[in-house]
């Protein structure tokens, strides 16, 4: 008795639902790492805890080189621009930890959500990108959901409101110097590059914001290491199965995670108006990852 072969469009669904599940997990355990750094940021400092959620992720990342062999990766095309993507990451980690601090951790999310509105704008003048009036428009609305969410003068906002929103445009030059990597370097020699900065830059920083952790807060600093090498590696699975076009709306389940994890362990349910922007700015992310990929189709027809 044979087998059928699988159709070309059984294949794509499969791929589908197997990448749908990477990235579903993938978005789990950022929530998570996130989560552990704002219980143990109240502890200890953003540095401390930056620090942890770096170190603890290279040296799986070396180890995992060692094993395979991939020392290779570690040449780069473009080492300016890889430190310079490196830094910015390192940057708004850093803040987004210290933003966790002082902010619920939905409101945190939420803001550092605006990022790829922020990539639509910066990719006409950095990358010379076509950005059609829709997906301008897009922008603006997404911006007006940020204000909702802050909502400047209608009542006292925390000086720390401003960190996510760094956070984010950090972020939105990240992802642009990423896509500029892509052309020349392996996405394995970026996630070197990544990982070897912020490690190297936050071990000579923490000794100046030192404080001995506890057991649970060893395993805390560990924990977030971890999650973070697993949640990338799963993460770039994902898109080895499924289009970039399929699994970027997905990333807005994190709003959604966040909520009900700062609901959960923090009793910070977030109020109507924060709600109203979040959904504004998911909105708005969705309508241009929708735009792009109808512009994607285009240029390949």
């Amino acid at each position: 008795m044979t087998v059928p072969a699988e159709s070309q469009p059984d294949r794509e669904r499969r791929g589908r639902l197997v990448g749908a599940a990477f990235m579903l997990l993938a978005g789990l355990l950022f929530i998570a790492l996130d989560t552990i750094a704002k219980l143990m940021v109240a502890h200890y400092s953003f540095v401390q805890v930056t620090w942890g959620r770096y170190f603890f992720s290279m040296l799986p990342i070396l180890l995992l080189f060692a094993l395979r062999g991939q020392f290779r990766f570690m040449r780069t095309r473009r080492p300016a621009l890889q430190l310079t993507r490196s830094a910015l990451l390192l940057f708004a980690s850093a803040l987004f930890v210290l933003a966790l601090r002082y902010l619920p951790l939905a409101d945190t999310i939420t803001l550092n959500h605006s990022s790829p509105l922020l990539v639509t704008a910066l990719s006409v003048p950095l990358l010379a990108e076509k950005v059609g009036w829709r997906r301008w428009a897009a922008v603006t609305v997404g911006f007006v959901g940020v204000l909702v969410v802050v909502r400047p003068g209608f009542e006292e906002m925390h000086w720390a409101v401003a960190l996510p929103l760094v956070t984010a445009t950090a972020m939105a030059f990240y992802n642009i110097t990423t896509r500029m990597l892509a052309a020349t370097d392996s996405p394995l020699t970026t996630i070197f590059y990544t990982g070897l900065v912020g490690t190297v830059v936050s071990t000579g920083c923490v000794p100046f914001f030192w404080t001995e952790p506890d057991l649970w807060g060893w395993v805390g600093l560990v924990a977030m290491g971890l999650l973070g090498f697993i949640g990338h590696l799963v993460y770039i699975h994902a898109f080895r199965h499924a289009p970039p076009s399929f699994l970027a709306p997905m990333s807005y389940l994190g709003l959604a995670w966040g909520t009900l994890a700062g609901w959960a362990l923090f009793g910070q349910l977030p109020d109507l108006g924060t709600f109203i922007g979040m959904g504004i700015i998911a909105g708005s992310g969705l309508y241009i990852l929708y735009r792009e990929s109808i512009r994607r189709r285009e240029r390949q027809s």
